[in-house]
């Protein structure tokens, strides 16, 4: 049986697609936003002048899959549009009532595709799939959830305490999850006859937050991969400079949920002359609260997904003491850049004593305690470096493909 892939945004559902492709098992793989050059929106990037029409064409970078087929890709809707011009300008609350709208009319898009006689099982991601789920069961479809991310009635006890003691570090988006997406979620737990996560930690918030013996039963791990092609020009690491700063690393959301505020904190208490910090990414914290940080942190707002690469093979630590993780596909990445990682455990577990430093607590001591250590001993930094990239080898394109075609066998699909 053939499988049809669906996602209003992006997350990893194009590599999902793809591997499907590849193993001649793809329906269809429907989407908002997929780089056509010869296509409208994207033919604007040609009209517009120099500086503009490059950051477009930077914009139009990050939806580029050169591999998928584009015959059996599906796209509508501009809300995912709008919604990603208002979360750039800082209007978060808006851009989360474009994403519930957007996700709702996405499926009215494909609704007819889901009620077709062709055979095929449903593969969908949280947050959108409920009434996808719904039409598919009444068509007596097998559906499969991927989850992203972990449960979020965990995620809202998680950010209160956080928010207890850092409350200056959140903008009111960031505190908890709104009711009304939990139960959606909740639904689409229930329709779906199997639950992907990328890790054990989001796996262990679902069965924590629904104590439903019929849901973890339905639960699978299945781990995620780096974009193998993307980084596949990145040299081999070369030894730090024993006179230079290490050059710490943090890419992706900057929210308190990844631990932000403690990396911010703890390159505060380090010499300039010991560490550099850059940050890439949404600036999702409240301007007050990071403005006594900004004089040591190198800030790179979202960048292309083909710079991404050159990034984080300029930088020797990548960070993430997060506290709540569907996976965290940057770690791999960091990896295949050469990389060493400093890592929380609510990620899925992806450093190990040869390529750098698994923290036992969230919090700013440790997070400073953990640079120090790297700062402290270059070579065991070194030796962490060039040991990544074959580390990386755990988590390739490949692989996942061959994880997920045994999947469909476990699964009987």
């Amino acid at each position: 049986m053939k499988i049809a892939v669906f996602h209003p945004g992006t997350q990893h559902s194009w590599q999902t697609a793809l591997a499907l492709q590849q193993l001649d098992r793809l329906a269809w793989y429907a989407t908002s936003i997929f780089y056509q050059p010869d296509r409208w929106p994207y033919r604007a990037e040609r009209w517009l002048p120099g500086p503009l029409g490059r950051k477009l064409h930077s914009e139009f970078r990050r939806f580029s899959h050169p591999a998928l087929d584009p015959s059996l890709v599906r796209t509508a809707g501009l809300t995912e549009w709008i919604e990603r011009i208002a979360m750039r300008g800082g209007m978060r609350k808006l851009a989360g009532r474009l994403d519930a709208y957007g996700n709702r009319k996405f499926v009215d898009g494909i609704a007819a595709d889901i009620r077709s006689p062709e055979r095929f099982a449903l593969w969908g991601y949280n947050g959108s799939s409920l009434k996808a789920f719904e039409l598919a069961k009444a068509q007596g479809r097998t559906c499969i959830l991927d989850r992203t991310n972990g449960d979020f009635r965990i995620y809202n006890a998680m950010m209160a305490d956080v928010a207890s003691r850092y409350g200056d570090w959140f903008l009111p988006t960031e505190r908890a999850e709104d009711s009304a997406n939990i139960a959606r979620d909740q639904r689409e737990y229930e329709l779906a006859d199997t639950i992907l996560v990328g890790c054990t930690f989001a796996a262990g918030t679902i069965r924590d937050a629904t104590q439903d013996p019929a849901i973890a039963a339905k639960i699978r791990v299945l781990n995620y991969c780096f974009d193998e092609a993307l980084f596949a020009d990145v040299p081999p690491p070369l030894p730090i400079d024993r006179k230079a700063p290490v050059k710490f690393l943090f890419l992706g959301l900057v929210i308190p949920r990844k631990g932000i505020h403690h990396i911010l904190e703890a390159i505060a208490r380090i010499p300039t002359d010991q560490a550099e910090l850059t940050i890439v990414g949404s600036l999702s914290v409240p301007p007050k609260a990071f403005a006594p940080y900004a004089d040591r942190v190198t800030y790179i707002p979202t960048v292309a997904r083909a710079d991404v690469p050159r990034i984080m093979a300029e930088h020797h630590v990548f960070m993430l003491p997060s506290y709540f993780e569907g996976a965290g596909i940057t770690l791999y990445e960091a990896l295949a850049s050469g990389c060493a990682l400093i890592q929380s455990r609510h990620c899925a577990p992806v450093v190990t004593p040869e390529t750098g430093i698994m923290l036992d607590e969230i919090s700013t001591d440790a997070v400073h305690a953990a640079m120090v250590q790297t700062i402290a001993d270059r070579d065991r930094l070194d030796t962490w470096r060039a040991n990544a990239q074959a580390e990386a080898q755990n988590y390739t394109f490949a692989g996942y493909r061959d994880n997920i075609a045994a999947l469909l066998g476990e699964l009987d699909i």
